[in-house]
Parts: structure tokens; sequence; C-alpha cells
């Protein structure tokens, strides 16, 4: 069926005669919308009425039905008009049967490509299999009645929820699309259609507009009027404001791209963050916490969207309240206040600066502000770092309040030239003067945050090979001004993230970088003292920078981006270091760095994902997870923490996704993961096309952990890699296959079930990725069966940390495990542990029964049926559990269903904590009954409290599996092993080289 191409005489029938919904000619409605008809042909027949319009309606303008709007198409698509007055076609309809259907829209409140691509699912091959013509005729057929939107300003769930109890279950009939074009025919009340148009604030602002037109509703109006750009669609949007701050749009207008600016808007502006109106800045509202966390978890599909559907209605600010509301120039004159008032203590109490020992770090900063400015910059420095600082001031003349500084800092060597000599022999004059190894040259006019210093020390002697540090600048009013910069191939530069907010994804990670500005750029005096500093024919600040660190690079060392070391800048550089290059500058940078700018990319926006990072040749890593995989979460999380930390340990660049959005705290995630790790906590599923785009071609393997994100993902991935040269490797984690779990849970019910089905359903898509790792060598053999090839097994790694106290200091059971879900498997076996098992063990330990139970709970899980119990304290969350695993003496793993490999279970023993296991979790494991573990059946509550009651007595019995279990997992679960077999799968030809 599709794509379909046949000439009107061809395509159009009578109800019943063809299955394309909208090449059916309705003869009762053309009746009823062109009266004068029937008058002119004797038979009223149906066919007649068909034949008049082949013959003749077509000609005249008219519509075969409700579906197809001939003029508003021709208006839409002038160059249809032109045709047919070349024969070319017969009508805009002819012209739409006859392939105008693949991407031009028939009616104007249906958009084809929309349609298209807001469903991904919908697929040429899809359609075809389907006998579908194409997206208009999917929406027509089943779209509209399963609430997809075909329009941007008509949602068929929204509709029909806002529709009176009989309409609705008249539009849930005929599909909402149809009941709303028939409302419109016969002049009914107009009912609300989308979040995105609020139709009786239009109403109210265009009333003689509308009255005086022929549009029969507020939307028909604004969809269809011929001043797009006049009425603004809701109180939210202005027209005026989005297209006076870009200029460039209405051009792109006028030349037909878009109809206004609310449809580059809703198509682009919204998740480019741009603001829609005067009192509404996106930038600003999407990194409100509970916006942001709505946002990653899918609540809303953009920040406007949640704006509309949540943020409004709840009272939310859409724009800085006035008090928070401060420009450039607000900051920067709050900062010279503050610089003013501290004068009076530094004439009182002046900063100390003595060297009375080995230094460890020498700064250089060149004075080029008032004094006030300069001493709060130095206070900024000397309140962040205690450590022997060999302060070096170079006075180049620009003011005269600075030479008396001397009074006001103590300890420092103060360099005065009478003329300006320029920042860059100044910088070296101080360079000169360095004693200690690492220096930093720092910009005066900026302020430090806490453990900066600290940082840039720490970063820059990790590694010999490190000869440069910078940090995230940011600016006064809280943007940054750069997270890095990049070269590109023509020889000019660019800050990158210049104006985005400083806890963007991409500005929170470790990375090298081509250069780093001079506001703050730590460095090694021997390595800066062989490159004879900064060149001083590079007067322009992104020159004279990038020139020092690309010489940096040429020699050998890494010029390094830290996001740790933050840095306020409250005052700019003077204007003659701003100024834009002298073209002889210029070329005298792009001769001197040939070589490097030949490697460059070319200016341009896809390229700067691939250009802000100078490392070559890094392989670079996409880790897909359910969210951002702290290892407090458990539940397989702890081993993609694992794996990601052992990714970045080989050397591979890896960006963190996660399909469900994350909702933990900034600190939280930073805290868990390696600093070298990009983790897009700000993002869901949602938005993973938009995220790829940008990168295609970026990532040399995308891992996909869980198999269930595997079959949410696919059809972006086939549609964003189809053509790719050189695409990805795809390898899916299974972590867990989920159809065992099923088929455990299903046979404690008793239930029947089929587990070679659920395991092909489960894998149906498998056969897009090049690799399959499993968790266990028994989900392994599963893979196996179902015809995949060398399955890959990466289980769990655990470091030995045994803890010294002895048996007989320990008291009390411990359950250690992540509960998500009510009918998950850790609250299934809590309950069966506290409810069966407990009160056996009770009978024999009496007062000495006492359970512990650790581990994340999501908010959504009631855990009131424990909280009273006598012998339950449950912890909840423990951000490090040692103490637990140390203080109590038996560790209790009652799981009854479950997939993978337990990971709890393995954590307990290597810190020397001996387990008591359901038999299920034993034979994962592949442990040794009575040598490594106790273990009994999930079904015998009896026999799982006597090996409980045995074990918390027995001392040679538990030193016994405590002894056993720690030599296991040295063989089996050590790091080394761990990490080539993680090689193994990112790079199979390393891996058998290595062979």
């Amino acid at each position: 069926m599709w794509p379909f191409d046949l000439p009107v005489r061809e395509a159009l029938r009578l109800s019943g005669k063809t299955a394309v919904a909208w090449a059916v000619f309705d003869a009762d409605w053309y009746r009823a919308s062109y009266p004068d008809v029937p008058g002119t042909i004797p038979n009223q027949s149906d066919e007649a009425m068909l034949a008049y319009y082949l013959d003749a309606g077509q000609h005249l303008g008219h519509s075969p039905n409700r579906y197809f709007d001939e003029a508003w198409h021709l208006r839409n698509y002038p160059k249809i008009e032109a045709l047919i007055e070349a024969g070319s076609f017969t009508s805009a309809f002819d012209a739409y049967c006859r392939g105008g259907n693949k991407d031009r829209s028939p009616h104007w409140l249906f958009d084809e490509v929309h349609y298209r691509r807001l469903h991904p699912d919908l697929t040429n091959d899809a359609l075809d299999a389907g006998g579908i013509a194409n997206g208009y005729d999917h929406y027509l057929r089943h779209g509209s009645r399963e609430g997809r939107v075909g329009h941007p300003l008509f949602d068929p769930s929204f509709y029909r929820l806002a529709l009176p109890p009989a309409e609705r279950q008249a539009a849930e009939h005929s599909g909402p699309f149809h009941h709303l074009l028939v409302n419109l025919e016969r002049h009914g009340a107009e009912c609300p259609t989308s979040l995105y148009f609020d139709r009786a604030w239009y109403a109210r602002q265009y009333q003689e507009a509308i009255a005086g037109s022929v549009f029969r509703s507020a939307l028909e109006h604004y969809l269809c009027n011929d001043t797009p750009t006049v009425f603004d669609p809701l109180a939210d949007f202005s027209e005026a404001w989005y297209l006076g701050r870009d200029s460039g749009l209405r051009d792109v207008i006028e030349a037909g791209d878009f109809r206004n600016g609310y449809v580059h808007f809703l198509r682009h502006g919204a998740r480019e963050l741009r603001s829609p109106a005067q009192h509404i800045d996106l930038k600003w509202y999407a990194l409100i916490p509970a916006v942001r966390s709505d946002l990653a978890r899918g609540v809303a599909t953009d920040a406007f969207t949640h704006w509309l559907a949540v943020g409004k209605p709840r009272g939310l600010h859409a724009a800085p309240p006035p008090d928070e509301l401060i420009s450039v120039n607000q900051a920067k004159s709050l900062f010279r206040r503050r610089a003013r008032d501290m004068l009076p203590s530094y004439g009182r109490s002046p900063l100390r600066f003595e060297v009375t020992s080995e230094p460890v770090v020498s700064v250089v900063m060149i004075i080029q502000h008032d004094l006030a400015t300069t001493l709060m910059t130095l206070a900024s420095l000397r309140h962040n770092f205690a450590g022997v600082t060999d302060l070096i001031l170079v006075d180049i003349g620009l003011t005269e309040q600075t030479k008396t500084i001397g009074r006001f800092v103590t300890g420092a060597t103060i360099s005065r030239f009478e003329g300006s000599i320029g920042f860059s022999a100044a910088a070296n004059a101080g360079l000169a003067c360095a004693r200690a190894n690492a220096v930093l040259f720092l910009r005066d006019g900026i302020e430090l945050a806490p453990g900066a210093m600290e940082a840039a020390l720490c970063r820059l002697g990790s590694d010999s090979n490190i000869g440069a540090v910078g940090g995230k600048i940011v600016r006064p009013h809280g943007v940054l001004r750069n997270a890095g910069g990049v070269m590109w191939r023509d020889g000019t530069t660019h800050e990158y993230l210049n104006n985005e907010s400083p806890l963007m994804p991409e500005a929170c990670f470790v990375r090298d970088v081509p250069f780093c500005t001079s506001a703050f750029l730590m460095v090694s005096r021997s390595l800066a003292l062989e490159l004879e500093g900064f060149d001083i024919d590079f007067v322009e600040s992104n020159y004279r920078d990038a020139d020092l660190c690309l010489r940096i690079g040429a020699a050998g060392y890494r010029v390094i981006y830290d996001p740790a070391v933050i840095v306020w800048e409250c005052e700019e550089e003077p204007a003659l270091s701003r100024s834009p290059a002298t073209e002889r500058t210029a070329a005298h940078f792009r001769e001197r760095h040939a070589g490097f700018l030949a490697r460059c990319h070319p200016p341009a926006g896809r390229a700067l994902v691939f250009a802000r990072c100078a490392s070559q040749g890094q392989r670079r890593v996409l880790f897909i997870e359910d969210t951002v995989p702290l290892r407090t979460i458990g539940s397989g999380f702890v081993r993609s923490n694992d794996l990601i930390h052992v990714m970045a340990g080989l050397g591979y660049a890896v960006t963190v996704f996660p399909v469900n959005g994350s909702g933990f705290g900034l600190a939280d995630i930073y805290a868990d993961l390696p600093d070298i790790v990009e983790v897009m906590h700000d993002t869901a599923l949602s938005r993973l096309a938009e995220f790829l785009l940008p990168r295609r071609g970026y990532y040399d393997i995308i891992w996909i952990a869980r198999t269930h994100n595997l079959a949410k993902i696919r059809p972006v991935l086939e549609a964003l890699l189809a053509g790719d040269d050189t695409p990805p490797r795809i390898v899916l984690d299974t972590e867990a296959i989920s159809a065992a779990r099923e088929a455990e849970q299903a046979a404690i019910a008793g239930q029947a079930f089929d587990l070679p089905s659920a395991l092909r359903r489960e894998f149906a898509r498998a056969d897009f990725c090049q690799k399959i790792v499993a968790v266990s060598h028994e989900e392994a053999r599963l893979l196996g069966e179902l015809g995949f090839p060398d399955i890959a097994v990466i289980g769990h790694m655990r470091r030995l940390r045994p803890t010294a106290r002895p048996f007989a200091e320990r008291a009390g059971l411990l359950f250690v495990g992540a509960i998500h879900q009510m009918d998950s498997p850790n609250y299934d076996s809590l309950g069966w542990l506290i409810d069966e098992v407990l009160p056996l063990v009770e009978q024999t330990l009496g007062w000495e029964t006492r359970l512990t139970v650790a581990g994340y709970v999501d908010p959504d899980v009631a855990m009131d049926r424990f909280k009273a119990h006598p012998r339950v304290s449950l912890r909840g969350t423990v951000p490090d559990l040692e103490p637990l695993y140390t203080s109590h003496r038996v560790f209790v793993a009652p799981t009854r269903f479950a997939a993978g490999a337990p990971y709890k279970v393995h954590e307990a023993a290597s810190f020397g904590l001996p387990v008591v296991a359901t038999e299920l979790l034993r034979r994962q494991l592949g442990w040794i009954a009575g040598q490594d573990i106790l273990a009994a059946p999930a079904t015998d509550a009896a026999a799982f409290a006597a090996l409980i009651v045995a074990l918390y007595r027995d001392k040679a019995l538990w030193t016994r599996l405590r002894d056993s279990a720690l030599v296991r997992l040295s063989r089996e679960h050590n790091f080394k092993d761990y990490e080539s077999t993680v090689e193994g799968v990112l790079n199979p030809v390393l891996r058998e080289i290595q062979r």
C-alpha cells in the first residue's frame, strides 16, 4: 500500500470500496457542504455525486470529504496551484493522491511529518505491512482513537477529557478527530484541544477578528488566517517577543519554512529552552530542582510543556523572581560594592603570604583592576588555600591605587612596570620569579570556589603527562563563560558552553581539551619555562591562552579541564585583551599550529561534541541504563556502577544516559561515579533522539543495560544509525533475564509458565546487537539455547574487605536489598522472612532475634507492615554499609524468585559475613552448600530458620563459611579478571591480540 500513488479517479471511492480512510468520497457530507450542487444533478445517487466531483467539483475547488481541505491545501502549498494551472494535476486532492500524501498535510489540523516524527514505530515497512497508505490514513483509522497526536494543537486525549460525558462517549466511538470536525460543521460549543492553545483566551483576545471572519472556531482562525505572525496562541507565547529575539527567524518564516514563530518554537525552540514570552525564562525554569526531576523522569517532554501542565497550575515561577533577577552589570556592581566594603579590614589585617618553607604553588597575578578588586581576589585565594603560597604580583601600571598594595599584602613578590607591557610579557616576568613546581596564572577580578586550588593541584600532580589544568569559569550572573576551549580548523576559537548553565552535564566531567583560559591556568613550572611562557605577539586573550596550551600539547603533555575547579569571574579582562584578533595575528597563529589545526573539525554545530575533547583515538561508550546507577539503590545498579568505573579506568570516554531519568541529587550522582564520566542526569528516553542526533558517529560502543531498554530504544537507534558507514558496536547487557525471574515467581504461586516462549519474546529484538552479556553462566546457557553465539559472562566484582570483629562480639541478623516496587523480589522475600521465618528463629534465639533491614526504598513502596514489628529495625538507605556488616553475625538472603546473580551475597561475603540464602540464590551463585554458604528451599521456612539458628550459634561453622567464601570471591570475582572480561567485550580485536 505504501507509498500510495494513484490519480484521483482511481483513488477516490465510495464507502466500502476502499480501505484508505481519507480516499472515501462522503456523498452526504458533500451534499451538505455544497448545497447548490444537488440541484444541478438529476440523479441524486452517491455514484452521481462522486462522478460530479470528479468531472466538475474538483475544478471548482471542492473537497471530497471533511478530512481533506482543498482550499487550505492550496494556500499552504502554493506550488501545487501552479501545477494545477499547468495541467499536471486536476486538483490539490489529485496531487495529494499522486504521492503528495508522503510528506504533505491534507488538513489544517493534521501534520504528516510531525505525526511520523512523533511516532517512530510507524515506519514505511510497518505501514506497508498493515495495508496503510500513510500517516494520515493510520491516524484516521487508529491513531486518533489511540490518543496519538497528529498536530501540536490537537491532542485527542486532552480533547476527549474536556468533553461533557455524553459527547465523550460519542468521541470515543467515532474518534476524537472526527468528532471535532463534525462539531465544527454543526457550530457546536468549542472545547479545549491542547495544552498549547488556549481557545478561551484567544477568543477574548481576538474577538473582533474572529467575528469578522469565515472561520468557525478560534482554533481554525489561528491555524488558517492570512497573517499568522499577528496572533498569539495563548498568553504564554508572544510572536513579537519570540521573533524579536532572533532577527533571522522572520526571514525563515517569510521563506515559507515555518508558518510563524510558534511553529518554530514548538518544533525547536522549546527544546532549546528559548524564551517564549517576556515573563518566561525556560533556562532558569528548567533548573528548578522539582522541574529538573520531573523532566528527567519524563513527566513532560520539555520545560515549556511542564510549565503549562504542571508549573503554572501549581503557581511556580516561570522566571527568576524580582529579587533573583540580576543582570551581568548588576552582578559586577555587587562584587565591586563588596570589594569596597572589605577595604577597611585589609588595612587592619593584611593578607599574609609569607613563604616559610618550600612553597606548594606559585601564583602569578597581573594587576589589571583597582585596589579593592585586586585585594578581593587575593582574599579569595588566601581563604581558599591554606598551603604555603609563593605570591607574585605584577603591576603593569593600569591604575594608581595599586601602588600601595604592599601595605595590605605581606610576603608577596611585587614587580612594577611603568608602562603597560601587556599581559603576556607581565605573566612571563612573574613566571621567571616563581619558585614552586606548580604555577598558577590567576586573573584579578575573580573569586575561587571552595576547594578549587586543592582540586587543581591534585589534578596536576595526578599524572606526570599533565602539563596544564583549567577550570569552569562562571560569569557574575551565574552562567558559564566557558567549560574549556574549542579550536576549529580555520584557527578560530570557541568558548565551550558559553552562557549555558554551570550544572549542564556536559560541563561537569573531566576531559582533555585543546586549551583553557588564563583566568585560572595552573601549569608545570619547568614545562612553562621550557616553552618560554606566553607569546608576546598574541595580545588577544583567546589566541594568547590557546597558543600556550597548544604548545603544551605539542610537547606531549595534556591540558585538562576540571569542573571541580570553579572560578567566578566578577570582572572581565581589559578591552584590549578581549578585542578581536587582527588578520596578521590570526595568520601567525594558523601558521604556527597548522599541524594541529589540520586535525581539527571545521566550525559546525554538530562537530562541537567532537571538538570539545583534545584526546585523539579515545574510544567512546554510551552506557544506557534505567536511571543513573548509584550504588545505594541496589538492584543491579551496583554492577552497572562497577562496569562504568572499569570502562573509565580502561581509558574509555563514557556517557551515562538514564532511560527513565534521574531523581537523585547532583551531589549524590557525582559522588558515586568517576569524574571523567559524562552523566546526562537531566534527560530521559523522550529526548534520546534529540540527544543522539548531534552525536551521530560519536560513539564507538552503545552498551544497553537490561533487555527491556533495548525494546524501548531500538526504533530510535535504527532510525539514527541507518546509513552510517561505521555504526557503533551494540552490546546488550541482560543484567538479569526477566523470563527466568517470572518463571520462579510463577512456581512460587503454583502457576504454569512457558519459559521458552517467554525467553523468545524477551530477546526477540536482540538480533540487533553485536554482543550479548549475561550475568551468570546459567543465564548464558539459556541464551545459548536460544541460538545466540559466544555469550560473554560478566558477573560481579568485589574487592575483599573482611572486618576483624570476632564472632562473639557480633549480634543480630542483617538483610540488605533495594525495594523499588511492591511486587519486587526483595519485598516478597522480606515479607516471607518476617512473617514465616523470624517467628521460628525467635522460638530458639529468643531476645537475641534482631533483624536489621537496610537498603534503598522507593517513595511509592509502603513499609508500614514492618515498622511496628518488635524484632525488626528498618534503616532505609545507608551510605556506608561496612559498620552493619561488621556488627552483625548472620546475613540472610531469603529471595524466593529472582534472575541474574545476587550481588548482596557477594558483598556480604566480601566483608566476611557468612550467609544463609535460598537454594535459588545458591544455584545462581554456583556455591557449595555447607562449604561456602548455607541454603534451604524457598518453600521451607522451617529449614531456613534452622540454618539461621545453626550459623548464629556455631562459631566453627561461622568461621569455616566465612573463610571459604572469601577464597571463592578472590578466585572468581577479582578485579583483574573482571577488567579483562569487560575489555574483551568492548574491544574484541584487542582481546584477540592479547591472547
